[in-house]
């Protein structure tokens, strides 16, 4: 099983298990090959929905009150419309204490007179609000940041060749896949390995490997180098290939460039084609 179907199952699983879709979210994003638009969709739907289900958890409560309420304003001080003013003695001054108290009641601010209880539930209610955002907001920097890593690289595929049945490193036993290039007349014997596009501005062309040869057909020129006289070949940069030739004691170097996910086929492909030459010649090819 291929590392890519390996991770897509963790994935799925992760997704649903529910508490774990923020890491199946993560390894969609970064280990697995589903097209970018699948990825986008399900990023944003599954962030939304843990965040609603996180925001439902901790906010949606049952309401039960089972033992009433108790109301911190002395409800029970002062006297009733029953009362007449003059019943037992020190009624007058029970009168004037309680109006005191209500007095003092109301000039009180409305933080003070509501109970502390109270007020640290409403704060940790405000408190827990703030995860459900911060969670929705670190998932779509994720998804930015994985967009703005994947608008940079090349997503090319090779209309010449399935790349995915190269199944590398190539071994001398390795088959080569059919490659479909119809744009180089082959020579008795002759068979195509290995054929991309290139992507130089302005002189764009093809790059093509034979067990014979290798073929650089641009705009402006065409190469052909025996494979006899390739001498090395190294990466560049991610989308430059340098390929040195040694032919009749003159030394020269030719700078292919392609999009980045064929370079290691390309090279892979290459130095595979070097070491097994018709007379299975050495031919200095990097390792």
């Amino acid at each position: 099983m291929s590392k890519s179907k390996l991770f897509s199952i963790i994935t799925i699983a992760c997704f649903v298990s529910i508490l774990c879709i923020p890491l199946g979210i993560v390894l969609m994003l970064y280990y697995t090959q589903w097209k970018k638009k699948t990825k986008i969709i399900l990023s944003i739907s599954l962030t939304a929905f843990y965040a609603a289900l996180l925001a439902f958890l901790f906010f949606v409560k049952p309401a039960v009150n089972s033992g009433g309420i108790s109301l911190p304003f002395g409800s029970n001080s002062g006297y009733t419309a029953f009362d007449s003013g003059s019943g037992a003695k020190g009624s007058g001054s029970s009168k004037s204490s309680a109006g005191k108290k209500k007095s003092n009641n109301q000039n009180q601010p409305l933080s003070e007179r509501v109970p502390k209880s109270v007020q640290q539930s409403q704060g940790k209610g405000s408190a827990k609000f703030i995860y459900p955002i911060l969670f929705f907001g670190f998932m779509l920097f994720l998804i930015i940041m994985q967009n703005l890593r994947s608008k940079g690289k090349s997503s090319y595929e090779n209309p010449y060749v399935d790349t995915n049945k190269y199944k590398l490193p190539l071994t001398p036993d390795s088959k080569i896949p059919m490659v479909h290039f119809l744009h180089l007349d082959l020579n008795e014997g002759e068979k195509i390995n290995f054929a991309t596009e290139t992507i130089q501005k302005g002189n764009e062309g093809n790059f093509v490997i034979t067990n014979q040869r290798v073929a650089l057909l641009n705009l402006s020129e065409e190469i052909e180098i025996p494979i006899e006289a390739v001498v090395s070949a190294s990466e560049t940069t991610t989308t430059v290939m340098t390929i040195g030739t040694r032919f009749e004691d003159l030394e020269k170097k030719y700078y292919v460039f392609m999009p980045e996910n064929q370079m290691k086929y390309a090279m892979a492909v290459l130095k595979w084609t070097a070491k097994n030459i018709t007379n299975n010649q050495a031919t200095g090819v990097e390792k």
